[in-house]
């Protein structure tokens, strides 16, 4: 009967009913689309990060990793190839191993000079660890030695395009000045602006030679079986290799080398949850409010109520069934409308390029991304908002039991 009376209190003003459903449902939607957003934003920079920078797992001489990006030449890892090949045969869960060779870099075109991060890589064993070889723009991946392969960005800063030749400034690791000239034969463009931006590519022979670094490299790529983000399973792996290894090497994960890329995400995702919960809040003055003003509405029918019989606690619970009802409707609004825009999001994407123009972020990410679908999530934000409407009743229930019987019938 509590219930039933509920339901033709909380429809007899039924357009107040719905703007207070709709706040409610709206404050949802903004939680449920933050969390897609950032969501999404994350797996791209993932993707980018095993795609073309780092792989799931990464072997390091011991003690370069906190200076890596110093490109140390003093300590790298000899014969790496064989090492590399070793590490796949050795151990089952890794798929392929490939080194790589680090090194700082003066690039010098015809009108301009920058610096940027040179990168030896083996033309035969990293396409199957990473995915440059799928982004080239213009002309071909790297094929042989001599030829280089330079990132978009880059190449329009320099003014130099495909068939230009860039002079490649470097140290070698006896710290003698190098200078060499190459022709560009490929122009890669990845959704990675640090790469874009910055990087020279030739084959890992050629950086060996210029930086008389025979057989050695900074590090090697794993990648390996199961999925990337399982980070507590890569540890283990990790730790099993590198205990195999000694104490000459470290192994580091996808996660370890881009940790505070992730942690300025996870700050700028509790600002944008911060921003969905003001709107909550709001939506949820507005519950009050509609239940307070029905509430004065009402106070000749509560009295009356209360002098048939009716208690404080009959009072109460009918108070908190009309606000779950309003809850249960704000929030099923709110998840449909969120499902509508990350269904957009995730399906057809946003492009922010156009407001942003040339300027590119300094981290793995582009401008184009999608969302994520978190059912979870939206399935959380249904029951938040439902709890949260018929716990904040309380308020106005409060209001409502304190009313006497000879008060609210003398108010007719």
């Amino acid at each position: 009967m509590l219930f039933k009376m509920a339901i033709r209190n909380v429809f007899r003003h039924t357009r107040r009913t719905l703007i207070t459903a709709a706040a409610i449902g709206l404050g949802l939607m903004f939680m449920i689309m933050i969390d897609s957003m950032f969501g999404g934003v994350e797996n791209q920079a993932v993707r980018n990060i095993l795609e073309t920078d780092n792989s799931e797992l990464v072997v390091y001489p011991t003690g370069v990793f906190e200076n890596r990006f110093l490109f140390p030449l003093d300590t790298l890892i000899e014969d790496a190839s064989a090492l590399s090949a070793q590490l796949e045969a050795d151990y089952a869960d890794v798929i392929s191993a490939t080194p790589r060779l680090r090194f700082a870099v003066f690039a010098i075109g015809p009108q301009a000079e920058l610096f940027a991060f040179g990168m030896g890589i083996d033309p035969e064993t990293d396409p199957k660890v990473f995915d440059l070889q799928n982004k080239i723009e213009e002309g071909r991946f790297l094929e042989a030695d001599g030829d280089l392969v330079i990132g978009s960005g880059l190449a329009k800063e320099l003014n130099l395009a495909l068939g230009d030749y860039l002079l490649i400034q470097t140290r070698s690791r006896r710290g003698v000045m190098d200078v060499r000239e190459y022709e560009i034969t490929g122009i890669v463009n990845t959704s990675n602006p640090l790469i874009n931006a910055n990087a020279v590519f030739i084959t890992l022979a050629d950086a060996q030679t210029i930086l008389e670094a025979p057989g050695a490299a900074s590090e090697i790529n794993l990648h390996v079986k199961g999925k990337p983000r399982d980070t507590e399973r890569l540890n283990i792996l990790g730790s099993k290799i590198g205990k195999d290894l000694g104490a000459d090497f470290e192994l580091y994960t996808w996660y370890d080398l881009n940790a505070g890329l992730f942690e300025i995400a996870g700050q700028k995702q509790s600002v944008g949850f911060f921003i969905a919960f003001i709107v909550i809040v709001i939506a949820l003055v507005g519950i009050v409010n509609t239940m307070l003003l029905s509430i004065y509405e009402r106070i000749p029918e509560l009295g009356t109520m209360r002098a048939m019989g009716f208690s404080k606690g009959n009072i109460r619970w009918m108070m908190l069934a009309e606000g779950s009802i309003i809850g249960f409707f704000g929030g099923l609004f709110g998840v449909i409308l969120g499902l509508g825009v990350v269904t957009y999001m995730t399906e057809v994407g946003m492009d922010f390029s156009s407001l942003m123009g040339d300027f590119e972020l300094p981290m793995p990410l582009d401008l184009h991304y999608r969302g994520e679908y978190n059912f979870g999530y939206m399935a959380f934000t249904f029951f938040l908002g439902w709890i949260v409407s018929t716990v904040i009743t309380l308020i106005p229930a409060r209001k409502a039991t304190r009313i006497e019987p000879s008060e609210a019938l003398r108010s007719t």
